[in-house]
């Protein structure tokens, strides 16, 4: 005669059965990567500051640029400084990129420029970009420089700017001149996989007030351009 199971042992070959036939939850699919808007070469040109937006007495233009680079030939100590002075040097090459190269007009032709701006998009956000130069700020305060086998030392600060969204804005200039008559401004400032680097002389853009004049301009173009 067969023997009845007891209502516990009823009870756990029930839950065991229901168990096995359990679908397993499907695990989460990841979040896919935030969309890149691309950018044409038209947009870039848009975005590019205009010598109708700058101060009377500056010319200039803009261009497509295989190479986009605020090209300073300089070498730095320590060398992960040169990302704060010429954020686009040795990164991967972007899809495209215009220059604005503007100057003040002169009694006689040549000259430096003294105000270049890049235009230069990717199809990844280009955020990553700016965390490293806030990061590196704390250790290039002060630096060293080296250009043509002549080394200077120069001092690194941010100006801030409140309105600024994703941006950075820093002026450079000798320790040993406590006038601040000489030096140069960066500002980088990126939208999705749009950055847009722009550099000047405080020979001609003479005050940091003066400076940031030129960056606003430049992002508002940026934005209308690109929707930012």
């Amino acid at each position: 005669m067969a023997r009845r199971l007891a209502p516990l042992a009823v009870l756990t070959l029930a839950v065991l059965t229901l168990t096995a036939c359990t679908t397993q939850p499907t695990p989460p699919t990841p979040s896919p990567a935030p969309t890149i808007a691309p950018l044409t070469v038209e947009q870039a040109k848009l975005a590019a500051l205009r010598v109708a937006d700058l101060p009377k007495g500056w010319d200039g233009g803009v261009a497509p640029d295989p190479i986009p680079t605020l090209r300073v030939p300089i070498t730095y100590d320590p060398v992960d400084c040169e990302v704060l002075r010429d954020p686009l040097r040795d990164r991967e090459a972007p899809t495209l990129s215009v220059r604005g190269q503007y100057f003040l007009r002169r009694d006689s032709p040549g000259g430096d420029t003294d105000a270049t701006e890049v235009i230069a998009w990717w199809p990844t956000s280009q955020l990553p970009l700016l965390q490293k130069i806030a990061e590196m700020l704390p250790r290039c305060q002060t630096l060293a420089g080296t250009m043509e086998g002549e080394t200077f030392h120069v001092f690194a600060r941010q100006l801030p700017m409140a309105s600024l969204r994703d941006g950075i804005v820093l002026r450079f200039g000798d320790p040993a001149d406590p006038k601040l008559k000489s030096g140069t401004y960066t500002a980088c400032v990126v939208r999705g996989g749009t950055v847009l680097a722009l550099r000047g002389s405080s020979e001609t853009v003479t005050t940091d007030a003066a400076f940031v004049r030129f960056v606003t301009t430049a992002v508002a173009r940026l934005d209308a351009a690109v929707g930012g």
